[in-house]
């Protein structure tokens, strides 16, 4: 088995890891340049161990008791690896039954394990500089004067609200073609499981960007655009949608540096060079 892949970090959204993975001993990177080590240990639990630095000489390294796994780091080949987390778990929309909001992904089929809490989130606790701009004009335009609701909170109440009262939450194995296929999940009834959705069914990004009311549809579209350049580190997006996102990415040139050596395609490389150049700047200054 190919011991380099990447997997999505989800609960909330974190954008695309980089795993080197040899059985007895992981190596785990955000950005591919370093390097987090967990172990196994003689108990058979996993134990964190040293964090290998970007400018770090890997011939040099040496990991007790990882032999195998400082190999793999001397041989790796150029990031970004792989996806393989082809099982993901879907919070379903109570008006068709359709997967509105990604919740979490698994690589093995031993780790699609319980669903207990399906409530979505956006975004960590201590992120709250999300605005969403076609919201903000509208709120501009609105005679309304009373206190403004977070956009981030507006739209975790609104992705979660359309999956109640009694939420579903639904794993499905994601075929090569786009499809998937019903594991089960939390009240997921027994006649569902197996049943085989086409790709079109399942949202390209994280949450289903078809809503009724044109507000909604505005906030899921900005947020999308706020995580652009994780988002850009998924492979088998269609070209308009990278396209969308690749734009959105140099509107945020800083973001976009961070995660610019995770993306496996770019569409428009003048524009991204002009973003990162101007992050580089903003950086310095």
């Amino acid at each position: 088995m190919n011991p380099y892949y990447g997997v999505r970090r989800l609960g909330p959204y974190l954008g695309v890891i980089q795993l080197i993975d040899v059985g007895d001993a992981c190596a785990y990177s955000t950005n591919g340049r370093s390097w987090r080590i967990r172990q196994r240990t003689t108990s058979g639990r996993f134990r964190w161990g040293a964090t290998l630095a970007p400018d770090e000489n890997v011939d040099e390294v040496q990991i007790v008791g990882a032999d195998r796994l400082v190999d793999a780091l001397r041989h790796q080949p150029p990031v970004p690896f792989p996806l393989r987390d082809r099982y993901e778990l879907w919070l379903l929309n109570s008006d068709n039954g359709k997967p509105l909001a990604l919740l979490r992904t698994a690589y093995r089929e031993q780790d699609v394990d319980k669903v207990e809490d399906p409530h979505w989130q956006p975004f960590t606790l201590t992120e709250t500089k999300f605005v969403s701009s076609g919201l903000q004009c509208m709120e501009a335009d609105s005679v309304r004067r009373t206190r403004r609701t977070p956009h981030r909170d507006r739209l975790e109440w609104q992705v979660n609200m359309i999956s109640r009262p009694m939420p579903v939450a639904e794993w499905f194995e994601r075929r090569t073609d786009g499809s998937g296929v019903s594991l089960g999940g939390l009240r997921v009834v027994s006649a569902d499981i197996g049943r085989r959705l086409v790709a079109g069914d399942f949202p390209e990004l994280l949450v289903s960007e078809d809503w009724q009311d044109e507000t909604d549809k505005v906030l899921v579209k900005d947020y999308h655009d706020w995580q652009a350049a994780l988002l850009l580190g998924h492979h088998n997006l269609g070209r308009a949608t990278r396209q969308r996102l690749e734009r959105a990415a140099c509107r945020r040139p800083r973001s976009l540096l961070a995660a610019y050596s995770l993306i496996p395609e770019i569409l428009d490389k003048e524009a991204m060079q002009v973003a990162l150049v101007s992050a580089r700047l903003m950086n310095a200054s």
